[in-house]
């Protein structure tokens, strides 16, 4: 169809042209003004004009806003990213002729383009709000690189600064910096409520707040605005963790131990001792079982001592660096798991699925097999309705460590060995733990002598 503009025409151009009606060639043509015209690709086929080698033979999207295409001019792969809050694109050569190739190269570009969006985009106004927000993407960025932040502490703010539809930099990113006051930061929060079906929960609320606050104080480095205004803070539900009791710890154990023996195989891996051997490392050594710390372990990180435990050295954790230990378990735990990978056990060789180089994807495997157990044993929901999760673990790990002593561990040195806070623990693990008889005994004891 030819497109369309402006006013109707005062006189017309008869374009003759050949279809294809009841498999018979019959004669035609177009009446168009002055002022319409035809698309290219039309006009090609009206006219018989080769196409061009130039045009998109082929395209795959691999997430919105990021193409891969072919044309015939090259033997390349193309990557396309769309420029957030324009229609306008960043085209460039892949030089990869593998599409899978083509594809990592393709996330590379869209990550250094969201990263660094100044080198592919305008330089904005001086005290612009997006100057901070490049700076501060810079500052974090240089964190990764050296090592002093895990890649999440960026890629989290990214997602959260990117968003195209209600994201920091799409609301905030022409406002001059020392122009946004408190009332626009509330303005904004009821945006991302009213752009959902139910208000967005303040928690994640709070973590824009804390963006904010950071684009802010990178401003106030650079003399960009006085004073740094007042953040909105939303009050927080604590939502204390699922756990296991006792009794259904070890029937989670016992149904391990029947899944092994009949040999159920969940998504093509068996169920195997080393699975059974991690949730008992994961629950005496208090580990997060997360790509970052449990399954980012190798052999070197561990050193047995003379009384059973084990020290666990976890480089990149949530909290950041930290020596743990285990329990008195924990060697021998550590020795079982040894031997069933007696060909991965070299300093270098990670110490859960150690063929497997992907992490996130080792986790997921021991992820599913624990839903697996849980669910084929009626073990997947508390008594108060709430999935569990791999995390149940350590929580039962904690709870059970406090309970088990009688009142007698030191709180901060449990917190500290745990790479969390007192305050943590009192809010999250240790909220719905229950009073032992021994902790009830020491309420209940008084002195003699009063």
């Amino acid at each position: 169809n030819p497109r369309v503009g402006g006013s109707s025409p005062s006189s017309t151009t008869k374009i003759p042209i050949k279809y294809n009606k009841n498999n018979k060639i019959q004669d035609a043509c177009i009446l168009l003004g002055p002022r319409k015209k035809l698309s290219h690709t039309f006009t090609h086929l009206c006219y018989g004009f080769p196409m061009s080698r130039n045009r998109v033979q082929e395209t795959v999207k691999l997430q919105r806003g990021l193409h891969l295409y072919k044309t015939g001019q090259s033997k390349y792969w193309y990557v396309r990213i769309l420029i957030p809050r324009t229609e306008k694109f960043i085209r460039k050569s892949t030089k990869e002729t593998n599409r899978i190739d083509a594809g990592k190269v393709a996330y590379e570009l869209f990550q250094d383009f969201m990263t660094k969006p100044s080198k592919y985009s305008k330089v904005a106004a001086p005290n612009s709000f997006k100057v901070y927000v490049e700076k501060l993407i810079d500052k974090q960025r240089r964190d990764v690189e050296t090592g002093a932040k895990s890649p999440r502490y960026l890629k989290d703010d990214l997602k959260i600064i990117n968003r195209e539809d209600d994201g920091i930099l799409t609301y905030f990113g022409d406002y001059p910096v020392d122009d946004i006051a408190t009332s626009s930061m509330r303005n904004y929060f009821n945006l991302l409520d009213d752009n959902r079906e139910s208000p967005l929960a303040a928690s994640t609320k709070n973590k824009h707040g804390v963006i904010l606050s950071k684009i802010f104080k990178v401003a106030a480095e650079y003399d960009a605005i006085k004073q740094i205004p007042v953040i909105p803070i939303f009050s927080v539900k604590d939502n204390p963790r699922v756990t296991f009791e006792e009794n259904e710890y070890k029937e989670f154990l016992s149904a391990i131990r029947k899944c092994i023996k009949s040999g159920e195989v969940v998504r093509g891996h068996a169920i195997s001792d080393e699975f059974y051997y991690f949730v008992c490392i994961i629950v005496h050594s208090y580990l997060r079982p997360t790509d970052r710390e449990a399954f980012a372990l190798t052999h070197k990180d561990i050193t047995p001592n003379d009384d059973g435990t084990i020290n666990l050295r976890v480089t990149k954790g949530k909290t950041g660096f930290r020596h743990s230990f285990s329990t008195e378990l924990g060697l021998d735990f550590y020795n079982h798991l040894k031997r069933i990978n007696c060909d991965y056990s070299k300093p270098d060789n990670y110490l859960f699925l150690p063929k497997m180089e992907n992490r996130t994807h080792a986790n997921r495997t021991f992820q599913r097999m624990f839903n697996y157990v849980l669910e084929t044993h009626n073990l997947k929901l508390d008594k108060d309705g709430q999935p569990r999760t791999t995390y149940s673990l350590r929580h039962y790990a904690l709870q059970t460590r406090l309970n088990k002593s009688g009142g007698k561990v030191n709180i901060y040195d449990l917190a500290r060995n745990a790479g969390t806070s007192v305050n943590q623990l009192e809010r999250f693990y240790l909220k719905r733990m229950k009073v032992s008889k021994k902790q009830r005994e020491n309420l209940n004891r008084f002195d003699s002598t009063e």
